[in-house]
Parts: C-alpha cells; structure tokens; sequence
C-alpha cells in the first residue's frame, strides 16, 4: 500500500531494511508505477563502488577532469532523466560526497566533476539501506540534514521470517 501511495507522487523515498529483504525490488515497483516509468531506471550501489570514483559515477566528469578522463563521461544522475535514481546502501556514502548530494538535492543541479557548466536533476531520488541512520548521523557518520532531505517517505522492509504470509505471494 505504502508503494502505491508514494509512486503517485514525486517524493523522495527510504526504503530500510536488512539486506535481502527487497529493497531494490521496491524501488523498481515504485519506479514502475510513478510517472516516471518511462524513463530509465538507474541503480548505484554506495558500498560496491570506491569512494574515490563514487563523485565520477554520480556526477558524471569532463574531458581532463582527471589523469584518466580522456572523454567527457555523463553521471548516473543525469542518466537517470526523467526517470528513477535509486542510491543503494547510501548510509555507507563519505560525509564530504554526503554534502554535495545534499546540494544536489536542495537545489535540483549539479556540475560534472571538473565542469563549468550546470546540469539540472530531473529524476526521482530513492534511497536505501541496511544501516540504523538516526544512528549514523548521531555518531557523526551521516548529515543530519541529508537525512531530513532522503526521509521524505519511508518505507520499512520487514524480512520475509517476519511476514511469513508473504511467501505464497512471492513465489
């Protein structure tokens, strides 16, 4: 019910939960039946990809940005237009790159790394973790305001030993 409820709109959701409780799943059926659902749906795993390269996978570089940046590369943000953009396992994000998301989405734009030029976010923001995040952002390793931003709508995924009338349903 919570998924149908929030697909209508173009809020930004949590989705919370242990791992292999469906997160990603989730966010596809909001994604699927938003408004969105003709644009791309783009996942970025926040644990999975270096911190180093996680900025140049979000935003996307110009050409010379960097040793290596032999070609202007677009970012998962600007991928994701007019679609979905779903950060997994964002509670694992480094407090200065936690900043510029934050920016991004207070002030819907961004430049690529080593960019002039402004680009605008036209994509719903979904976000998950495994993590406790009122914990996170107590003990300092997550902004208290970036969780106010991510925390529009939650959703909780219970895991499936806690909601055992969903078996017959899933499979």
């Amino acid at each position: 019910k919570s998924i149908g409820r929030v697909a209508e709109t173009d809020l930004t959701v949590l989705i919370l939960g242990e791992s292999g409780t469906g997160k990603e799943l989730i966010a596809q059926a909001i994604h699927q039946n938003s408004a969105r659902s003709r644009g791309a749906f783009i996942t970025v795993n926040c644990a999975a990809i270096p911190r180093d390269l996680l900025e140049a996978e979000l935003f996307g570089y110009e050409k010379g940005a960097f040793t290596g940046a032999v070609e202007r590369k677009i970012g998962r943000i600007e991928q994701a237009k007019a679609g979905t953009l779903f950060l997994d396992e964002i509670g694992d994000m480094s407090l200065d790159l936690q900043a510029k998301l934050l920016r991004v989405l207070q002030e819907k734009e961004f430049q690529r790394v080593g960019g002039l030029e402004t680009q605008h976010l036209d994509a719903r923001v979904v976000a998950a973790t495994n993590q406790t995040l009122l914990d996170a952002v107590d003990n300092g390793r997550f902004r208290r305001d970036l969780y106010y931003r991510i925390n529009t709508f939650t959703i909780q995924a219970d895991p499936l030993r806690e909601r055992r009338e969903d078996i017959a349903l899933l499979a």
